[in-house]
């Protein structure tokens, strides 16, 4: 990775770095003449010629120019020019105030810890710094502790607007794109919806106050995906229930903020934020609040009854238990059953609307696999044998496809509502189909190449065994690329294939054949092999360009996901190469080599 130190951008001087990102870096530089210290944030090289990720980058700095008169907002400073960055030789780039302290997650990692009255300033400002936001039409979509700033005077500074977007902009996000850290996000961006609003920040935010008061998350689990999944279907355990020390109504306002359905959490910041000031506040009894009470046992008959009241008054209030009639209900208790009547029916009419609700909802599965007849389980419950079809509400499933003598096929999906998805997976089996044929003709072409002149012959008399000898070894090339084409979707015979044409120097005829293996539509492998070639010609942009479009045809994929695990790691990002290992183990557990490498990531 590219290391700025002492170089000049603009008027600063560049001086180390100070941290990294997924898509950029920032160092601490100072001001040549003012002397005044600055952080400069560049974009990664490796994300230089995707304009979509530049554009992003553009709009972080955008976003926090519109934001800049808010003092809990960091602000920004200059940002440079693409000239400018050519002229200087570096990626793009902008300037923003330094901040002089550490950040909300490293405290929390610390051993001091939080008082309440630290929780509640911490949260105060964080509140009032997002409705700034808010109210500018923007949503983070990225608060977690890391992304707050607490300064050497104790203030706090909302940072890395990467991410955020304008509520009337979102085309640069697809449904089923979730970017944001996994242990934070709201179960709706887990979902990868495109209609995030400001209410998945305060979700984002009641994690963290969660975080503040527990000393743990909500949620953990083996990988990002299980994370995602317990933030979508799992309900947390009450702040209350881990440290006895929290307040009621903080625990409240904590599992309020953090509630599944965006509809029942504070449905504005300041909502929070005023529920937050009036924590120490005494409980006031509002008017109305008391359950009346009936005392049943000075009750009388209302006059109006017939002879019955008239008895009732002459003798004292006594009464044989034999009577021909009996008294009226008191008012108050008629106007009870009525109030009782009235709840009833409009129950009834809600779990009436909430199930042609629910319905309407329900996305529609049918999930196939070729051979048919493979046990299908969804989140690890059985549901049948393919073909199966079901309708499920809209959230995250983990699918497997199992059927002996077939390797499992696991795949997962972020399913919405009144989607209709059909699904058939392929499945191979255990044992590759035989490389014996296959590496007799590697050994054949190997022995052919092997004996054919390194130039061709210089007298007549040898040109025509030489032209025999070519057409026999084009021959046998295009025998192998049929079969590997007939194979292409097998691991084994691709690696065969590439490590042949790897040893024997014949990288550009590999080229050819996965190029004209990727014309016909193939499957994640295919791509993934091409992209393993380019990589050992050193094009690293055209391998993950590669292995992208293997993503896009199956991101659950193995092969795939171990290979941008090592693909990361080798390119020294250690978090990058993590998320795609857990991913890998997550979908398929038992991999004992892939856990062996994430447990040697640093």
């Amino acid at each position: 990775m590219a290391d700025y130190s002492n170089k000049k951008a603009g008027n600063y001087t560049i001086i180390r770095k100070l941290g990294d990102g997924g898509f950029a870096t920032v160092y601490l530089a100072q001001h040549s003449v003012l002397e005044k210290k600055a952080a400069v944030k560049f974009l990664l090289e490796d994300w230089v010629d995707d304009l979509d990720v530049v554009a992003r980058f553009f709009d972080e700095a955008r976003t926090m120019e519109r934001l800049h008169d808010h003092p809990s907002i960091v602000k920004i400073i200059d940002i440079a020019t693409v000239e400018k960055c050519r002229e200087e030789g570096l990626p793009p780039y902008f300037i923003m105030e330094f901040i002089d302290g550490k950040s909300l997650e490293d405290l929390i990692k610390g051993s001091e810890g939080f008082t309440l009255d630290d929780i509640v300033k911490i949260m105060v400002c964080a509140l009032s710094a997002l409705q700034h936001c808010h109210d500018q039409g923007v949503v983070h979509r990225d608060i977690k502790p890391s992304n707050f700033m607490i300064t050497s005077t104790g203030d706090v500074k909302l940072t890395d607007f990467g991410i955020a977007k304008a509520c009337k902009n979102t085309s640069k996000t697809g449904e089923g794109l979730t970017l944001g850290s996994t242990d934070y996000m709201s179960p709706e961006q887990a979902l990868g919806k495109r209609d995030l609003d400001y209410r998945s920040d305060i979700y984002s935010l009641g994690v963290t106050l969660y975080q503040l008061v527990c000393d743990r998350l909500p949620f953990v689990g083996d990988s990002a995906n299980a994370i995602a999944l317990k933030h979508i279907q799992e309900k947390p355990l009450a702040p209350i229930e881990i440290n006895d020390a929290v307040p009621q109504r903080l625990n409240d306002i904590i599992l309020k903020a953090m509630a599944k359905e965006r509809e029942h959490r504070f449905q504005s910041c300041d909502e929070m934020l005023q529920a937050l000031i009036k924590l120490n506040e005494p409980e006031v009894e509002q008017p109305g609040q008391k359950t009346a009470t009936l005392d049943l046992t000075e009750l009388k008959p209302d006059q109006t009854d017939d002879a019955y009241a008239t008895e009732f008054e002459t003798s004292g209030g006594t009464h044989p238990t034999t009577r021909k009639f009996a008294p009226k209900p008191p008012q108050a208790l008629i106007h009870t059953i009525r109030i009782g009547l009235i709840m009833a029916a409009f129950t009834l009419l809600f779990l009436g609307v909430f199930k042609g609700y629910y319905h309407l909802t329900q996305a529609h599965l049918k999930l196939e696999s070729w051979p048919a007849g493979a046990v299908i389980t969804i989140n690890k419950e059985i549901v049948g044998s393919s073909p199966v079809d079901l309708s499920l509400p809209p959230m995250g499933y983990l699918i497997s496809f199992s059927l002996p003598g077939f390797a499992t096929s696991t795949v997962y999906y972020d399913v919405v509502a009144r989607q209709n998805l059909n699904l058939n997976q392929k499945l191979f089996e255990l044992e590759t189909p035989s490389l014996k044929d296959f590496q007799e003709k590697i050994t054949a072409l190997t022995s052919m190449l092997r004996r054919l002149p390194d130039a061709p012959p210089k007298t007549k008399k040898d040109q025509g065994a030489y032209e025999d000898a070519l057409e026999a070894i084009e021959k046998e090339w295009n025998q192998l690329t049929e079969q590997l084409t007939e194979f292409a979707d097998y691991e084994e015979y691709n690696r065969t294939f590439l490590d042949f044409c790897i040893r024997t120097g014949n990288q550009r005829r590999a080229w050819e054949v996965y190029a004209g293996l990727m014309k016909n539509k193939p499957s994640a492998t295919v791509f993934t092999f091409a992209g393993l070639l380019k990589k050992h010609e050193k094009d690293l942009k055209e391998a993950l360009r590669l292995y992208m479009e293997a993503w896009n045809k199956d991101p659950n994929n193995r092969l795939l996901l171990n290979t941008l695990g090592e693909y990361f790691a080798e390119d020294q990002k250690p978090d990058k190469a993590r998320q795609y290992y857990e991913m890998s183990l997550f979908l398929y557990p038992e991999q004992d080599e892939v856990r062996k490498k994430l447990a040697e990531l640093k």
